[in-house]
């Protein structure tokens, strides 16, 4: 009897964005007047750049999505619980030995969660297999984060190359436009985008006040 490599509780994983948000949670004229400036002295386009710098550390500091918009997530392999493989014959209750009641609901990292796209596994030779998502998973997006966990009766799909074996691709956001976006968050990215117009030169966190910061704590998830 020996025991084969034990597989990660969180395997290696990447998210990146893969398709932006195509209007802003805040406009320029909102952010004109916030500062009580004109279009001559602020533009369109800085007043655009400075929102969108905003939004970004927003979304940033709480794994948050205002605007609909795409991700990848890349695992290296299913976050399967820390029980080894065994070659011999193991005793215990039935639950125990079945290895998908060791499984844990892939958390997708930005929220709210508002659909799976697509699920792509890889082999060693590179080769790809797509998933059919509503065959295989059921999805959360009630929950905050949103999660992806087996249907019963079926298996992790095959994902046996080394590195990002697994591309998760979903959607998060409060909806496609600014009006589904919750009103603290669209005040919090309009004063510090202000704050950057003001004090030109200062990062985010530097300009952000503390009622900002305040909000930004109060949305932050916290694992029990």
């Amino acid at each position: 009897m020996s025991f084969r490599h034990t597989q990660k509780n969180w395997p290696d994983h990447a998210n990146r964005l893969t398709t932006a948000p195509t209007v802003e949670p805040v406009t320029p004229d909102e952010l004109r007047t916030q500062l009580r400036e004109t279009s001559a002295g602020l533009p369109d386009v800085e007043a655009n750049d400075l929102i969108e710098t905003a939004r970004e550390w927003f979304e940033e500091q709480l794994g948050v999505a205002l605007i609909q918009q795409s991700w990848t997530l890349t695992m290296d392999d299913w976050p399967i619980g820390e029980t080894p493989w065994w070659d011999g014959v193991v005793q215990g209750h039935i639950n125990s030995l079945d290895q998908n009641s060791a499984i844990v609901a892939i958390g997708l990292p930005r929220w709210p969660l508002s659909s799976v796209t697509s699920v792509t596994t890889y082999a060693d030779d590179d080769t790809s297999t797509a998933v059919v998502v509503a065959d295989t998973f059921n999805i959360d997006t009630a929950s905050i984060k949103g999660r992806m966990a087996l249907k019963n009766g079926q298996s992790w799909p095959v994902a046996s190359r080394g590195v990002n074996a697994i591309a998760i691709e979903y959607v998060a956001g409060h909806g496609a436009t600014a009006a589904y976006v919750p009103a603290p968050m669209k005040r919090a990215v309009k004063q510090i985008a202000a704050g950057l117009y003001t004090h030109r030169g200062d990062g985010c966190e530097a300009v952000a006040d503390g009622v900002t910061m305040a909000l930004i704590q109060s949305y932050k998830l916290v694992r029990v």
